[in-house]
């Protein structure tokens, strides 16, 4: 009798593992054995405002990259998503301004339920509005981001890299919880006067997110995020609050070997002193396609080796 009653509970067990499996094969498609390579128009860019207040008057100058558009090449295999993105000469806004630059460098990798985002931006040459009655152009100053988000998603039903890259795909609707911590290193610089500028700022954020994966047929689906947080900003020794808010949407089709798909994506940074206020805000538009393939024999053997090594 005890040994029916074990081998009942055995059975149960091993039917709810594989339910729960069955289940989650039903929400998620995985494409970790396939190399995803795509190629992205991307309208981007870290734009600076400032408010401030002289006497009774009040001012705002906002600091605008003349370069924000470029190509990425990604390519993603498993853990690793890696992205360049460059601004070729067709493409920048004026053709009298071609020292201007605007590169990108982004990574993404990702542990089981932990996903760790790594960007580098730099950009060169900006126009200053102020408060949209007069512009200057700045050739010679420079911005330069370094920073990452460590995000955790609870729920195993949704597929978070169904938003950010194309090795998952939801077949059924679900959402999830994702908090998100988000570290940044950002400094001005512009030789453009004598007096030289040069501001040197951490920001340190966390901040809880809601991402929800619409599946309206079997190839396309609606995404859509809304992140607020908080945190700190320390420029030149000053310690400063921080506030955080991020959105994004996209729009995708996809089959096994080709997908396509827009996306909106803007990432805000705000912070007070008194009555001035400084913020940063960077935002993309993304259209992108993108073909998975077979990797070749020799990097799936060094990829494994390697894992192997350092345990994942």
């Amino acid at each position: 009798m005890g040994k029916l009653i074990l081998f009942c509970i055995i059975c149960l067990c091993c039917n709810r593992v594989f339910a729960q499996k069955d289940t989650l094969q039903t929400y998620v498609v995985s494409y970790d054995e396939k190399m995803v390579g795509s190629i992205t128009y991307q309208n981007s860019s870290n734009t600076f405002f400032m408010t401030y207040e002289d006497g009774a008057d009040s001012y705002k100058a906002e600091f605008i990259p003349n370069t924000q558009q470029r190509l990425v090449a990604g390519l993603s295999y498993k853990m690793i998503d890696v992205s360049v993105g460059f601004t070729p000469n067709f493409m920048k806004n004026d053709g009298s301004k071609l020292e201007s630059n605007n590169f990108n460098l982004g990574f993404r990798f990702n542990y089981k339920k932990w996903y760790q985002s790594v960007t580098f931006i730099n950009q060169k040459g900006f126009f200053i509005d102020f408060d949209h009655l007069q512009r200057f152009y700045l050739p010679r100053f420079r911005s330069t981001k370094l920073g990452g988000t460590t995000s955790y998603v609870f729920n195993d039903k949704f597929s978070y890299k169904t938003i950010f890259n194309q090795n998952q795909w939801q077949l059924k609707s679900a959402g999830s919880f994702v908090p998100n911590f988000s570290v940044y290193y950002t400094n001005l610089t512009s030789k453009d006067r004598p007096d030289h500028v040069h501001i040197d700022m951490y920001t340190f954020s966390l901040a809880p997110s809601y991402h929800y994966n619409w599946v309206i047929s079997q190839k396309f689906l609606v995404s859509a995020g809304l992140l607020v947080g908080a945190g700190i900003n320390i420029a030149d020794k000053d310690v400063t609050p921080l506030y955080e808010v991020s959105t994004n949407i996209k729009l995708g089709y996809n089959t096994d070997s080709f997908f396509t798909y827009l996306g909106v994506n803007s990432n805000s940074f705000f912070q007070e002193e008194g009555k001035n206020e400084f913020y940063d805000s960077f935002a993309d538009v993304k259209l992108a396609i993108g073909y998975r393939f077979d990797p070749p024999k020799k990097f799936k053997k060094l990829y494994n080796e390697v894992t192997r090594r350092i345990g994942f």
